[in-house]
């Protein structure tokens, strides 16, 4: 089996040093590529890089599975789905020394780092991505496509919507439930639920604007 990491940028890079963590410890892939359909000039791993309109070419559909290194919520989506609508294989990435409880449910896609904590009852949704550090409490539900950053602290019966991004050093009061394509930006303090569509902050945090280029990196 191959893996195909979706992202060769910065990002990409982080997911292919955690591919080879868990490959040290089970044996999964006998090759590690980098797709991406933008011209990669730095290629520090000296790894193979294809564009997706390749991969079908090159493989067949149960030789390579398939994670996406992206840190934009809504580029995750797009590409999800077009990996979805083509038959091809999605995988998670979780590192080895994360514990993830028999009550808790992650789906298919989820990439989790290093130093994660994730508690009892919770349930991570499609293609959602964890930084190294953070930590989800009880019975918190994270939606499909949204990024979770280092240093965030999701209290329990705490509810992210789809496609959201959490950035370095959010914590969340218990029982808060945040919108669907929203930012929550460094460092915020969220005492109140935050609606769908905006980009919040502060402390405590409230929306400054509407997400309207659906933009994290810009």
């Amino acid at each position: 089996m191959i893996l195909g990491i979706y992202g060769a940028g910065g990002l990409g890079r982080e997911v292919y040093e955690l591919a080879q963590v868990i490959n040290r410890v089970k044996l999964r892939w006998t090759e590690i590529i980098f797709i991406d359909d933008a011209e990669i000039t730095n290629n520090p791993r000296n790894a193979t890089i294809i564009q997706y309109s390749d991969v079908q070419k090159r493989f067949e559909v149960g030789d390579i599975e398939i994670c996406i290194a992206i840190g934009e919520p809504s580029i995750r989506k797009i590409l999800y789905s077009k990996l979805l609508s083509d038959g091809m294989m999605i995988t998670s990435l979780i590192h080895p020394e994360v514990f993830i409880p028999d009550s808790s449910t992650i789906a298919k896609g989820t990439i989790i780092c290093k130093f994660v904590s994730i508690t009892c009852d919770v349930i991570v949704g499609d293609n959602v991505y964890i930084h190294p550090m953070a930590c989800i409490g009880h019975d918190a539900v994270i939606g499909e496509n949204s990024v979770i950053s280092s240093y965030v602290d999701v209290a329990g019966n705490c509810k992210i919507g789809t496609a959201t991004f959490l950035a370095i050093n959010v914590c969340l009061k218990q029982g808060i439930s945040i919108g669907n394509d929203t930012i929550v930006g460094m460092g915020s303090v969220v005492h109140r639920d935050i609606p769908d569509c905006v980009i919040a902050l502060g402390n405590p945090a409230r929306p400054m604007k509407m997400n309207e280029d659906q933009r994290v990196f810009k």
